[in-house]
C-alpha cells in the first residue's frame, strides 16, 4: 500500500487591538513551543501563517523565532503562507486594499525570508467565487477551503485538490478535513491512525489539515495535553514510526493532478455560518440538519460572512466607516493613512461567534481608533454632508468640524450613530446592543466523551450570576434618542422599562434640512404620545444639531398641539462607550478625560446613569462586559395648549493649555 501523504498548515493570529499580554502569552504558550518542537523533527513537513500583527510583534519582540523560522525554511520544512497581511475578510474590503494587503505580505516574506509565496491562507476561510480571478492575477496557486466548502458543492473525495476558475483563470483549492481539524491535537494516536487507515481504505492517500495555531497550547487545557503531557512529541514520533510522507503544498502540487474542477458557493467553516443565523433560525437549522441522513447534509447551509452586517447593525456601521475611510485614503494617497486602514480591517472586531469578537470594545476601539488616526491625516472641508452612508437606500448626514466629525441618520428618530472625538482619537458612542444569542436560551454543550477537546466542544452552560444580566435592548443603542413619559416617573421606574420600551418616537422617519449651518431634524408626524393610559398626546418634536468652534449644540423644539394643558417628563438617551469610574456627573454635565470633554444640559433636572453590560460567550466559558453608559437627560415639562419649549445639550471640547517655559 502506498504511503500516505499527509499536507500540515497552521495559522496563527491575534487581533488589532488585543492586549500585549495576551500576545505575549500566545507566544509563550502556543507559538514559540510548537516551533521549538517541530524544529528538532525536520521530517515534519508543514506550511505555516503568521498575520501581520504577529509578523511585527515577533520581528520587534522574538527575534530568536524569527531566526528559527529561517533555519526552517532554508532547509525546506517550512512553507511560508502568504495572505492579506492585517487579516481582513478580503470579500469585505475594497478591490484595491485587497491588492495592497496582499502585496503587503508578500513583500514582507521576500524581504525577511527570500521567498515569494505561492499559497495564501484565507482569513476565517471565508470564500465566494470571484476570489478565484482576483488571487490568480495576485500570483498565487492555491489556498486552503474546509471540506463544508466542497460539501455544498456536492463534491464527496477530500482526500486531494481541485481546481476552480473564474474568467478563465485557474487557481487551486484544498479541502480542509473536518475531522482532523476535531482530532488534532486533542484524540488520541489510535484514533488519528484509525482515521488515516480509514482514508487509505476508501482509496485514497492524502490528509489534508489546516486549523489555528491556539490550540496547541493556547486553549483551554492545551498547554498542559500538548506540551507537558507530551502530546506533540508523541504525534510527530507517530508520523515517523508510521512512514508518513510529508510534503509541502507546493510540492504536493508539483507532484500531482487536481481531483477535478469545482464551483464553490460563497461560504466559510460551518460553524461560522451558524453562528451568522438569528437564534430561531439557528435553533431550526441544527434541528434540521441533526434530522438528515449524512448524504443529504450537502443540501443543507447555513448563512454567509457578510449576514453578519445584517445581524449586528454595528457591524455594519463599522465597515462602512472602513468603505469611506478607504474612499478618502485613496484621494489623499498618505502612506500612513493607508497603513492606518489596513490595520483597521482587521476582521475580528467585526463578527462573533464562539470568539468574542465584536462583542470585545477593546477590539472595537481599536479599529475606531485606526479610522480616525487615519482620518486625522487626510484634509477636509468643514461642515455638513448629505450622502447614504449606510447603503441602505437612505440619506444620512455627516458632520465634520476641527473637534467633532457626527453621524445623523434621520430615518431612525433622527438619532445620532456616531460622534468622533478627534483630540483623544476615539468613537464616543461606540456601544454595542444588547441582543439575545443562541448561546442564552441553549446550552452549547456537547455530548461526545473523551478528556480533551477542541474548543468547539468545550461545555458551557451560563453561570448563575449572569442571568440578572441577560436583559435585551427592543431598539438600537444610538443617541440623540428621546422618550415622552407620565411627569411624575422615577429613574427607578425609568431603569425597568426604558430598555424594552423606547417609544413611538425613535421609530418615526424625521425630515431633514439645513438652516444655514445647523441641520433640522423633525418629525413628519404627529407624536402621538400615550401617558397614564389617558388619550393620546400629539406633539410635534423639532431637533437641531448645530456645530460650534469646539462643541455641538444639540437642541430640543417640542410643541403641545392639545387643547389642554400637559404634564411630562423629556428624557435624551446618549450611550456612550465610557466604563464604570471613566466619567463623572457633575449636574449639569458628564465630564470626561478629566473635564476635558463634558456633555451638559443646563435646564435637565437630573441625569441618570446606567452600565450597559453584556454576557457573551467565549473561548473560555462567559463573560459579563461593559459595553459603556447609557445617560439620559431629564427634563420635567409643563405646556399650555399651542405652547413650545427649547431647551438643550451640549458636548464641549476645552483644548488643553500649552506648557510655557
Amino acid at each position: 500500500m502506498k504511503k500516505l501523504k499527509f499536507l500540515f498548515a497552521i495559522h496563527n493570529h491575534q487581533p488589532l487591538g488585543n492586549f500585549p499580554h495576551v500576545l505575549e502569552m500566545a507566544y509563550q504558550q502556543a507559538y514559540w513551543p510548537f516551533l521549538k518542537t517541530v524544529n528538532k523533527f525536520p521530517y515534519f513537513k508543514f506550511a505555516l501563517h503568521f498575520s501581520g500583527f504577529l509578523w511585527e510583534f515577533i520581528c520587534q519582540k522574538h527575534k530568536e523565532a524569527l531566526e528559527l523560522i529561517k533555519e526552517m525554511v532554508n532547509r525546506r520544512q517550512v512553507e511560508l503562507l502568504g495572505g492579506a497581511f492585517y487579516e481582513p475578510i478580503l470579500t469585505q474590503i475594497p478591490e484595491k486594499d485587497r491588492q495592497a494587503q496582499v502585496t503587503l505580505m508578500t513583500r514582507f516574506l521576500e524581504e525577511t525570508f527570500g521567498i515569494t509565496p505561492t499559497g495564501l491562507w484565507l482569513a476565517e476561510r471565508v470564500w465566494e467565487p470571484h476570489l478565484a480571478s482576483f488571487l490568480n492575477r495576485a500570483g498565487f496557486r492555491y489556498t486552503l477551503l474546509d471540506e463544508e466548502h466542497f460539501h455544498y458543492a456536492r463534491v464527496e473525495n477530500i482526500y486531494g485538490y481541485y481546481a476552480t476558475e473564474d474568467e478563465g483563470l485557474i487557481f487551486n483549492i484544498f479541502p480542509i478535513d473536518k475531522t482532523l481539524r476535531y482530532y488534532i491535537p486533542f484524540k488520541s494516536y489510535d484514533q488519528i491512525k484509525a482515521y488515516f487507515q480509514k482514508i487509505q481504505d476508501s482509496g485514497n492517500d492524502t490528509a489534508i489539515i489546516g486549523d489555528d495555531g491556539e490550540k496547541f497550547g493556547l486553549w483551554p487545557g492545551t498547554f498542559d495535553w500538548v506540551y507537558n503531557r507530551g502530546w506533540l512529541k508523541g504525534f510527530l514520533d507517530f508520523i515517523a514510526e508510521n512512514q508518513l510522507e510529508m510534503m509541502t503544498f507546493s510540492e504536493y502540487l508539483d507532484q500531482g493532478q487536481p481531483l477535478g474542477r469545482v464551483y464553490l458557493p460563497p461560504a466559510s467553516y460551518e460553524e461560522m455560518m451558524e453562528w451568522v443565523l438569528p437564534p430561531a433560525e439557528q435553533k431550526e437549522f441544527l434541528e434540521l440538519k441533526s434530522s438528515l441522513k449524512p448524504e443529504d447534509k450537502k443540501f443543507l447551509r447555513g448563512g454567509q460572512f457578510r449576514e453578519f452586517s445584517l445581524k449586528y447593525p454595528e457591524s455594519h456601521h463599522l465597515r462602512c466607516r472602513q468603505l469611506q475611510v478607504s474612499t478618502e485614503v485613496r484621494n489623499c494617497q498618505d502612506r500612513e493613512a493607508e497603513l492606518e486602514l489596513y490595520r483597521a480591517q482587521c476582521n475580528d472586531a467585526y463578527w462573533h461567534g464562539v470568539f468574542g469578537g465584536l462583542y470585545l470594545p477593546h477590539l472595537r476601539r481599536a479599529v475606531y481608533q485606526k479610522l480616525i488616526s487615519a482620518e486625522l491625516r487626510i484634509p477636509f472641508v468643514s461642515g455638513w454632508e448629505k450622502y447614504d452612508f449606510d447603503l441602505d437606500g437612505q440619506d444620512e448626514w455627516i458632520l465634520r468640524t476641527p473637534a467633532f466629525f457626527a453621524w445623523a441618520k434621520p430615518d431612525i428618530g433622527g438619532a445620532i450613530t456616531e460622534i468622533d472625538y478627534r483630540s483623544e482619537g476615539t468613537n464616543l458612542t461606540d456601544v454595542l446592543t444588547r441582543r439575545q444569542e443562541f448561546y442564552h436560551l441553549y446550552t452549547t454543550s456537547h455530548t461526545e466523551n473523551g478528556q480533551h477537546k477542541s474548543i468547539h466542544e468545550l461545555s458551557r452552560n451560563l453561570p448563575p450570576e449572569a442571568q440578572k444580566w441577560l436583559e435585551f435592548d427592543a431598539y438600537r443603542r444610538v443617541s440623540f434618542l428621546e422618550r415622552i413619559l407620565p411627569a411624575e416617573i422615577t429613574k427607578e421606574e425609568y431603569a425597568k422599562i426604558y430598555y424594552s420600551q423606547p417609544g413611538n418616537i425613535s421609530s418615526q422617519r424625521f425630515k431633514s434640512f439645513l438652516e444655514e449651518d445647523a441641520l433640522v431634524l423633525q418629525t413628519e408626524d404627529l407624536a402621538k404620545i400615550n401617558l397614564n393610559n389617558d388619550n393620546s398626546y400629539p406633539l410635534q418634536i423639532k431637533k437641531r444639531i448645530k456645530p460650534g468652534k469646539d462643541s455641538l449644540l444639540f437642541a430640543y423644539e417640542i410643541v403641545n398641539l392639545r387643547k389642554e394643558k400637559i404634564s411630562l417628563t423629556l428624557t435624551s438617551e446618549w450611550n456612550l462607550g465610557f466604563f464604570e469610574g471613566e466619567y463623572n456627573i457633575k449636574w449639569p454635565r458628564v465630564e470626561f478625560f478629566n473635564g476635558q470633554l463634558f456633555l451638559e444640559a443646563p435646564e435637565a433636572k437630573e441625569i441618570w446613569d446606567f452600565p450597559v453590560k453584556t454576557v457573551s460567550q467565549s473561548e473560555k466559558d462567559y463573560e459579563i462586559i461593559t459595553q459603556g453608559i447609557s445617560f439620559h437627560f431629564v427634563w420635567r415639562l409643563d405646556l399650555n395648549s399651542g405652547e413650545s419649549q427649547i431647551f438643550w445639550l451640549s458636548l464641549n471640547h476645552i483644548k488643553k493649555l500649552s506648557s510655557v517655559s
